[in-house]
């Protein structure tokens, strides 16, 4: 559960709202505060109840005060750039000009894009890109794979919560796989794929959403970018891996293989299936249906095989480009940031002076959480206790105390009070 890490602070550690514990406050803290019985799966309301109702009220808390303490990802934020400085005279002042986000508190930029006259550049974070070409729906799944040959998450072709969809056009299979790795509501799919649920993928305990983020390129529809949320150049290790299914004939100890379609593989491609020992790869192709692999097979046979694709271009499939670290973040570098003001500062690659010439997706947030902030969502989680309760289950009502309402409108007005004092106040100054 959290804990109190000092008399001003309030840490949240590993928030799960099905077990009733959120970034700001927790089950244990409301039962507290409304002087009951600890939360649990029998009680009215239960355990995963509160945590819903913690999670609703975390929201309405950040729309009051105009901030977030959780990390909360915001995307495609576009902004204007002008110069402050003539870019002679930045070296000594630092930047040539700077954008104010629209949130403060920022824990990582995630994408970066400055217009660069013909073209939006990417200079930041460590970021792959995955292109779908004409025979995309041949593609088995796309794997990401946290650095050191870690984790690996795989996305296979199909439908499903925890799948993406090929079976209608490229650009609606691209905003498919995007919802999966944010994990998110398929808002813009759903209404042909038929989803009625949010997307999710794990790998053990872990969540493919907690180590990548997916949006698509605005200047390309057939193209997603993706990027690691590992701390700065961290993630430039990760891998994204393309696998692709053919039914192929194997001959014992020939390195000779005959596959259905060898337009749709590449060379340095993986191979992997009955009869091909392991670290075996493509080392030539030959003609349309037969290609040459480094080792020869250990069988007979006709199996369905499986070719991997790591940050390789696989024709009339997919592009892929490799994570590459783009950031070059640092005062004298491409770009510096002041997290707790929000503002990114322009050195070196700096967007043209024009409107919309920044692109910009961050997460925002703090592992920190003010006391204050603590006790105001205490306080209005337990409200809404107390709104839904019906009186006989959880907390009785006698005449020798105040009624359920007026405690309702003293915790809500004691709760409002404070977070008032809490807003941020942005001023523009020309």
């Amino acid at each position: 559960m959290p804990v109190a890490s000092s008399p001003s602070d309030f840490t949240s550690i590993n928030p799960d709202y099905s077990q009733g514990r959120g970034f700001y406050t927790d089950a244990e803290s409301v039962a507290d505060m409304l002087q009951i019985a600890d939360f649990d799966t029998l009680t009215n309301p239960s355990l995963a109840q509160v945590g819903s109702i913690i999670k609703r009220v975390e929201g309405i808390v950040d729309d009051k005060v105009k901030r977030s303490y959780r990390p909360i990802i915001y995307q495609d934020e576009v902004h204007d750039f002008q110069f402050i400085k003539h870019p002679m005279e930045s070296y000594y002042g630092g930047y040539v000009g700077f954008i104010q986000l629209d949130t403060m508190k920022l824990m990582k930029v995630i994408s970066l894009r400055v217009w660069q006259g013909s073209q939006y550049k990417e200079i930041a974070s460590a970021q792959a890109s995955i292109k779908f070409l004409d025979n995309f729906r041949d593609i088995y799944s796309i794997t990401l794979q946290l650095p050191n040959d870690g984790t690996e998450f795989e996305m296979l072709s199909g439908s499903g919560n925890s799948k993406f969809d090929t079976t209608f056009g490229i650009k609606t299979s691209i905003k498919d796989i995007i919802h999966l790795v944010t994990e998110e509501f398929p808002a813009n799919t759903k209404q042909f794929t038929g989803a009625t649920a949010s997307k999710s993928l794990t790998s053990g305990s872990k969540n493919i959403s907690d180590f990548f983020f997916a949006l698509k390129n605005s200047e390309d529809s057939a193209q997603m970018l993706v990027s690691s949320l590992l701390s700065g150049e961290d993630g430039s290790g990760c891998k994204v891996k393309v696998k692709i299914q053919q039914s192929c004939t194997s001959v014992n100890t020939d390195a000779t293989l005959t596959v259905a379609d060898s337009s749709k593989l590449a060379v340095g491609m993986a191979i992997t299936g009955t009869g091909i020992p392991s670290s075996t790869t493509i080392s030539s192709i030959t003609d349309s249906t037969t290609i040459e692999m480094s080792n020869p097979a250990t069988a007979n046979g006709s199996n369905t095989i499986t070719f991997i694709a790591t940050d390789l271009t696989v024709p009339t499939v997919v592009e892929v480009s490799k994570f590459t670290d783009k950031q070059d973040m640092k005062r004298l570098g491409s770009f510096w940031t002041i997290g707790d003001e929000g503002k990114i500062f322009f050195l070196k690659d700096y967007p043209y002076h024009t409107r919309n010439s920044v692109i910009v997706s961050y997460q925002s947030g703090s592992g920190r959480v003010p006391s204050a902030i603590h006790e105001a969502t205490t306080k209005l989680v337990c409200a809404e206790i107390l709104r839904h309760d019906d009186q006989t289950v959880l907390i009785a009502e006698t005449g020798a105390n105040i009624t359920t309402k007026e405690k309702y409108d003293i915790l809500r007005k004691e709760a409002m009070e404070t977070l008032k004092g809490k807003s941020d106040l942005v001023y523009f100054i020309e």
